[in-house]
């Protein structure tokens, strides 16, 4: 918005509001006073002049006044002469014929110009005598007052009065006075200031030309100059239009400007210099982004042949391992070989297992540096983890004569939430390593809290070598074993420090090491060490199975650990140990009449006994001993035969509360027929590599399955296609190879099911057998239609695991999960029971953990299908219904829940008939939706409580 020159924050506008407005406001107000204090001066002056005529007529017109209302008229001359300030004020001589009046007239005529008449009236204003001689009546507005001098103002004249003291009455001399005299000086006195006024006016108006001129006007000049002022025309010269100190400031401005405009040059020069250089940069960044786009295409490139060079090397490797460990399974199974023979197969079977290890180092190190390693969150127990990883590697620690030990502390939770198989993996590779550079003493896992963070602490502790200085910089490097001289002696890639690393780290927890004697803990060896948060643990006790008396036992373990472990356990018992210090002092307590020993426990591969020697020892304790005796070591090398003969319990090294307390209280697991059948049942194996099919076949003929076999996917689709059209038996069971010529594993299961689609014919279970160990292959797998995949090598349990859950069998002995919908009638429904324990603890070898895993996937995929069953059923879609009944029969029978099983057999069996309607299947339909439902409303933390106190 354009601002005014005169408005009140320009400089104009200011000077009218300071200077100009102020000088004309006080002009104003002076003019007035003066013109105000004139007006009173004339007023006073004839104020004045009028008392003085009415002081000097009253003694003349007393008289004569008396005279005139008596009758009695005298010489006029008379009082005349008796007033000589009357004379003297006369200026023409008086005419005393014309008689009173006249002189009276005359008298007046020569007075100042002010006076106009003198008069005498009486109180009510009636005039008995006028110098004028006129008739008048009665003056104007006359009010009697009782003031000596009084006035009456008129615009014409102003009458003044005093009273004149009289014997007949009150009377009053007047003068009249004229207001002309006034009402002129009035006005001259005005003309004067006006004149005054005006010309101080000018001159003012000129003194603020002048100084605009002189100030402002530069001002206003030098703002339009700089608002005129663009980049492009700083050399624009300012006109001077004034001197002084605004001269000086228009110089200083001028060379400012002229400065500015030297540095906007340079500013120009500058920049485009640097646009030069920018460009030149950005062309050189170009050429620099298209060798990285180059070079990164060349790495994923690399990546993805190393990640195919990893799946291939992984299935040609695992390919010969499965059949090298599926015969070498059989082999071991016969027992009609010799010791020699039994060696042999024992050796090579190791050498499996190693190799196989390797195979898996190698590929979850690719898989973690993929980052496609993926972590299965559940929660598990961490004590049967850490016993089933020492357990697995107690017969290394046997073969090389080391103790192996578990401290597992009490304020330890049980029950932790992370991925249980991944723990395992790298306390594997701790306790190997720990066994693997130990040549004497022993090795001891303590399970405790960190004494910092809310975490688990986990320590492998060794007697071996320990770690030196040099070789700590080498540990948790990738191919790393520190000297090549532990390579050469010990084997091994270097991966497994580096691998557990990272899946801690991928756990959130930390890993670390220390030297014992570096620390003072001992005189040799090492301690690795990595902790675990405690997300989602359950600090729970060990099942308490009490022996139902108190027991002495007496107790011959060569190993410290080992009897910490064993007092620990039995510290919430009415037990009382004895420790011996050899074999002496152990006969020597047996010797004792009345000892009182419920139980003995001895070493069976004492420090100071030979293994050979073990016989000699138990016959010494069996003659003077005839109770409960136990041996303490491992089960590899412990003599079944000969713990017979003498009556003795096997107690495991390492220490395991749960084995103890159940041998103490004389609870013993229920014996379990290792002989299982699947009689009944024809699966077909489909693989190009003919050992992979001797193997299957082997193990499959084992377990009284009928094997079809098939070398490629066309073979595969063609026996599938008749046993699906009924020209040949029926299949049950599938497991096809990914890695095949002519056609693979995926392309021959699209086929299969295509087939099953357009015969409307039931899915078969497909298992791939693949030898891939990256985490997407078996993505893909699962995305192809395949019901589920095993890794090669196969193993005799997993192949016993795929059957039961896809052949609706289980290992034991127990009976097959009948059909119910042949077996129970509808009216029972409401009888059967949601869940099934016992069931379901039998379909999972007794395996409580597995039953609830398996109860909870059952649960998952009830909530995950019924929407789709709402939708299929109002859109009266029977092969849905059909199809979502079959998968959830399997899951049932396995699971444990009978009447879920018993409703989802019954939908099928009507989905089936082709007679049915919609409308016939309505009962069959929500008997099935209300067992779902109570499936899902079934509180699973009962069955826990229930077995964590089995």
């Amino acid at each position: 918005m354009k601002q005014s020159i005169f408005s009140r924050k320009s400089v104009y506008g200011q000077l009218i509001l300071l200077v100009f407005l102020p000088i004309v406001l006080l002009a104003a107000v002076g003019g007035y006073l003066v013109f105000s204090e004139v007006r009173k001066s004339t007023r006073f002056e004839q104020e004045a002049f009028a008392q003085a005529l009415l002081i000097r007529y009253e003694p003349v017109m007393r008289p004569m006044l008396l005279d005139n209302m008596a009758g009695k008229p005298k010489d006029y001359q008379t009082y005349l002469n008796n007033d000589k300030n009357i004379i003297d004020s006369t200026n023409q001589p008086t005419d005393i014929g014309k008689g009173f009046w006249g002189f009276l007239h005359a008298h007046t005529l020569s007075r100042e110009e002010w006076l106009q008449k003198v008069m005498v009236v009486d109180k009510v204003g009636n005039v008995l005598l006028d110098s004028t001689m006129s008739k008048s009546q009665k003056l104007p507005q006359w009010e009697i007052s009782n003031k000596k001098f009084w006035q009456l103002y008129t615009y014409e004249h102003t009458l003044y009065g005093m009273p004149i003291a009289a014997e007949l009455g009150e009377f009053w001399l007047v003068v009249q006075m004229d207001n002309k005299p006034l009402i002129i000086t009035y006005y001259r006195v005005a003309l004067a200031l006006a004149v005054t006024g005006l010309i101080t006016l000018l001159l003012l108006l000129l003194v603020l030309n002048i100084y605009a001129k002189r100030w402002v006007a530069p001002i206003y000049e030098m703002r339009l100059y700089l608002q005129g002022l663009t980049v492009d025309n700083l050399d624009k010269s300012m006109h001077h239009l004034t001197e002084g100190e605004f001269l000086l400031l228009q110089n200083d401005l001028s060379k400012a400007i002229g400065r500015l405009k030297n540095s906007m040059d340079d500013l120009k020069n500058h920049a485009a210099e640097t646009e030069a250089d920018l460009r030149q940069s950005m062309d050189e960044m170009e050429m620099r982004n298209i060798e990285i786009r180059s070079n990164y295409d060349i790495v994923v490139s690399n990546s993805t042949a190393k990640s195919a060079f990893l799946a291939n090397i992984s299935h040609e490797l695992r390919t010969p391992l499965n059949s090298i460990d599926g015969f070498i399974n059989l082999l071991s199974r016969d027992e009609d070989l010799s010791d020699k023979q039994n060696l042999y197969v024992q050796t090579i079977k190791k050498s499996s297992a190693h190799l196989l290890a390797l195979i898996n180092d190698v590929l979850d190190f690719s898989k973690i540096e993929a980052g496609k390693l993926v972590l299965d969150n559940h929660k598990f127990d961490l004590y049967a983890a850490i016993y089933d990883v020492v357990d697995m590697l107690s017969p290394v620690a046997s073969e090389k004569h080391l103790r192996l030990s578990v401290l597992f502390y009490h304020d330890v939770p049980m029950h932790i939430q992370s991925d249980g198989l991944r723990i395992k993996q790298i306390l594997t590779n701790l306790v190997g390593n720990a066994i693997k550079f130990t040549d004497s003493g022993s090795v001891v896992v303590q399970v405790r809290l960190s004494d910092e963070d809310d975490a688990i602490r986990i320590l492998v502790e060794d007697t071996g070598k320990g770690i030196s200085q040099a070789d700590e910089a080498q540990l948790f490097q990738s191919f790393s074993q520190g000297d090549l001289s532990v390579t050469r002696r010990y084997g091994g890639t270097g991966l497994g420090l580096v691998i557990s690393k990272k899946l801690i780290t991928l756990l959130g927890g930390k890993i670390g090491f220390f030297d014992n004697s570096r620390q003072n803990i001992a005189k040799q060896g090492a301690t690795f060490w990595f902790e675990l948060p405690t997300k989602g643990a359950i600090l729970d006790d060990l099942p308490r199975q009490i022996p139902a008396q108190p027991i002495n036992i007496l107790v011959w373990i060569n190993h410290p650990p080992a009897i910490q472990a064993l007092k620990a356990s039995l510290n919430h018992i009415q037990a009382k140990i004895y420790i011996t210090i050899g074999l002496a002092d152990l006969l020597e307590q047996l010797d004792k009449p009345n000892h009182g020993f419920n139980w003995v426990m001895v070493d069976y591969f004492g420090q100071d006994a030979a293994q050979d020697d073990i016989p000699a020892i138990l016959r010494q304790i069996r003659q003077r001993y005839q109770g409960n005796l136990a041996t303490y070591g491992y089960q590899v090398s412990m003599d079944n035969s000969l713990l017979t003969t003498y009556q003795t319990y096997a107690l495991y090294e390492p220490m395991d509360s749960r084995q103890l307390l159940a041998m103490l209280a004389n609870q013993t697991a229920p014996k379990k027929d290792d002989k299982v059948s699947f009689s009944g049942f024809r699966v077909l194996v489909v693989d190009d590599h003919l050992p992979n099919i001797l193997v299957m076949q082997a193990f499959l003929a084992e377990l009284n399955v009928d094997a079809v076999t098939a070398k490629n996917g066309f073979d595969a689709i063609h026996r599938t296609t008749l046993a699906i059209t009924g020209q040949d038996e029926p299949i049950n069971l599938i497991f096809m190879d990914i890695q095949m010529p002519k056609m693979s594993g995926f392309e021959a299961a699209t086929q299969i099911r295509k087939i099953e689609e357009t015969h409307n014919s039931t899915p078969i279970p497909i298992i791939a057998l693949t030898a891939h160990g990256l985490a997407d292959e078996k993505d893909l797998l699962m995305s192809s239609g395949l019901n589920g995949y095993i890794s090669k090598p196969i193993a005799y349990n997993q192949l016993i695991q795929i059957l039961q859950k896809w052949l609706n069998h289980n290992q034991l002995s127990a009976p097959i999960v009948d059909d119910l919908s042949k077996n129970c009638a509808p009216a029972d429904f409401a009888q059967l029971p949601v869940i099934d324990w016992q069931e379901a603890l039998q379909l999972s070898s007794y395996k409580a953990d597995l039953a609830i895993k398996l109860l909870k996937m059952m649960i998952c995929d009830a909530k995950k299908e019924r929407a789709t069953l709402q939708k299929a059923w109002q859109q009266q879609d029977k092969k849905t219904l059909s199809d979502i009944t079959h998968k959830l029969i399997g899951g049932a029978r396995y699971a444990g829940t009978p009447k879920l099983r018993f409703a989802a057999e019954m939908l099928e069996k009507d989905c089936l008939d082709s007679q049915k309607s919609m409308v016939d299947l309505k009962t069959s339909y929500h008997r099935f939706i209300v067992a779902l439902q109570e499936l899902c409303d079934v509180n699973l933390d009962e069955y826990v409580i229930q077995t964590d106190l089995s």
